[in-house]
């Protein structure tokens, strides 16, 4: 399961709740400080490693989603992982330093990824999904709100075409009306639609 760390050994945290998640105070949400797409790719892969073993997860059958941060880790796990059936990232962060340069709160990627993007190598690099585009497996659907000034819909856009250049299935659904996250009717239905159809296929069911 997710661990969190204290002093230097580690010991587990409550399944569902990762290192950088809230509810848990503070010193558990700065764990991932300078660390995003690092260790918690692991507390990720690791929980799924434990359910598996526990014969609670088929492992031909897992997906991800996630939006912002956890739009963010969909697109990420499937560059470090090929375990994945399907993926969907809402809202995500696909390529660091274009977001550094569109998004209206850089200082939140300067701060939590504790780097430069003037530097070449740097995290901002380095984490971004799409610098990892030619390592996906997965089947992707990307989500974003054309109105996002967050995490605006470029970044879903530029994971997309990158999945396609390296011949990998991927769609792209941009809602004209909505901004970080999809949360109002008629769109929210047809956001739940494509999320439960695209899941359905890549991963049914019983299969």
């Amino acid at each position: 399961m997710p661990y969190r760390r204290s002093g230097c050994s580690t010991r587990p945290s409550r399944p569902g709740n990762p290192r950088g998640s809230s509810g848990r105070g503070q010193d558990f949400a700065r764990l991932v400080f300078g660390e995003m797409g690092g260790e918690d790719t692991a507390y990720f892969t690791s929980a799924i490693d434990a359910l598996v073993g526990r014969g609670i997860v088929d492992p031909a059958r897992v997906g991800l989603t996630g939006g912002s941060y956890g739009g963010y880790m969909s697109a990420w796990l499937v560059t470090q992982d090929q375990r994945w059936a399907a993926a969907v990232p809402v809202s995500p962060v696909t390529d660091w330093y274009s977001q550094h340069f569109t998004s209206n709160i850089p200082y939140f990627d300067a701060l939590f990824l504790d780097g430069n993007p003037a530097v070449p190598g740097d995290k901002f690099h380095s984490r971004s999904p799409v610098a990892h585009a030619s390592k996906v497996r997965t089947p992707c659907l990307n989500i974003a709100g054309a109105l996002d000034r967050c995490t605006p819909p470029t970044q879903a856009r530029e994971f997309h075409q990158a999945l396609l250049e390296h011949g990998v299935e991927s769609q792209l659904a941009i809602y004209p009306q909505e901004g970080h996250g999809v949360r109002a009717f008629p769109a929210l239905i047809d956001f739940c639609t494509r999320l439960v159809d695209w899941f359905q296929k890549h991963m049914p069911a019983g299969g």
